[in-house]
């Protein structure tokens, strides 16, 4: 059995990076020629361009890897087909599930190693990316290159900090506003003139503190004042605000806590969250359905191949964009939202190999 599997993973194998060459290509042709005029007018070096390219590829591969995947497959099994030895295999006892268990395998080893580099390799090189296209490309000012003007960060335990101009060489802010939220409530309000971090804690000089409760406001003024349990760091507003592309699981996470206790919309960022998971899981449940269907149509060719690929994955994007869309708005809960598509093709995976192993 090890000879079976050594040779059905051979040919998917071989499908499957020519499949990821053939798609790259074509996502980065297609790319290019919709930023041509963008690399024209801000003439943009070439090497610029092919370094921009070079940091894309492995999200890229993420996002073309499910259709690889599901053409590998119907082309590692139609080229068995074709020669008869799916044939031979079942009239020797060999059962589908077990002519197929290696691309499985296969797939959902895939599948763990897609969302081990999305959590490990694609969050830097995705703010890399950002940089090159916003700097290099589009020639803007490198964001946060001396001082950050009207900056609004998201901070901890239901903090909101609003800067009318940040200092990031002499960690020093100008015109500070800080807003404390609990339970969608705001409880709270620091105004002060400046503040600077000296010796590992954030002083605010020259403001009011402002409380409220059931009683009304309560202010106090300050001529200094340290505020208990703060912990952002200077590096903290030095950096952009956070893409949910450049986080990982575990960063996407914690920043949605912050949103929560601010008293923000978090559905948006949810459905990215559990996007995280369920897209990784996509180039498993293709494979399914690839095995499926190359098992009924066992002598279709290069083209029939491809054009089941491309349909079914298009059909498929549609559902997982659809349901982003969907969750981003409130219209699906989140959970759902990320799922839908993972749901209805897993059920139809499900049901495609029932019928293959019945020979329906």
């Amino acid at each position: 059995m090890r000879l079976l599997d050594r040779y059905v993973l051979r040919e998917q194998l071989l499908s499957l990076l020519a499949g990821l060459f053939f798609f790259v290509s074509v996502f980065i042709i297609v790319d290019v020629f919709e930023k041509i005029d963008t690399y024209l007018d801000n003439h943009v070096p070439v090497l610029t361009v092919v370094t921009f390219y070079l940091v894309s590829i492995p999200g890229i591969v993420i996002q073309v890897l499910p259709m690889a995947m599901l053409l590998s497959c119907l082309l590692a099994l139609g080229q068995i087909g074709r020669q008869n030895e799916l044939t031979a295999m079942q009239t020797a006892g060999i059962g589908i599930g077990r002519i197929a268990a290696p691309l499985y395998v296969l797939a959902a080893s895939v599948s763990a190693l897609v969302f081990v580099v999305n959590e490990v390799a694609l969050p830097p090189l995705n703010a890399q990316r950002s940089r090159i296209y916003r700097v290099e490309i589009k020639k803007q000012a490198p964001e946060g290159a001396s001082v950050r003007a009207n900056l609004a960060y998201l901070g901890r335990d239901g903090r909101t900090f609003l800067i009318r101009s940040y200092n990031i060489s002499a960690q020093e802010m100008r015109e500070v506003v800080i807003q404390e939220i609990s339970q969608h409530t705001l409880t709270g309000r620091i105004d002060a003139e400046s503040a600077r971090w000296e010796n590992g804690r954030w002083v605010f000089r020259r403001g009011f503190v402002r409380r409220f409760d059931r009683e009304g406001e309560h202010a106090a003024e300050f001529q200094e004042l340290v505020i208990p349990g703060l912990l952002e760091t200077p590096r903290d507003f030095a950096e952009a605000e956070e893409d949910p592309k450049a986080l990982s699981y575990w960063e996407l996470e914690s920043y949605i806590q912050r949103l929560r206790q601010s008293g923000s919309r978090i559905e948006k960022y949810l459905v990215e969250l559990y996007l995280k998971i369920s897209f990784p899981l996509t180039n498993f449940i293709v494979v399914v359905i690839g095995t499926a269907l190359a098992l009924r149509v066992r002598r279709g060719g290069l083209a029939i191949s491809f054009g089941l690929s491309v349909f079914i994955s298009f059909i498929y994007y549609a559902f997982i964009r659809t349901g982003q869309a969907l969750g981003h708005t409130g219209t699906l809960p989140p959970l759902l939202a990320a799922w839908i598509g993972n749901i209805v093709f897993g059920v139809l995976a499900l049901e495609l190999f029932r019928r293959a192993r019945r020979g329906i």
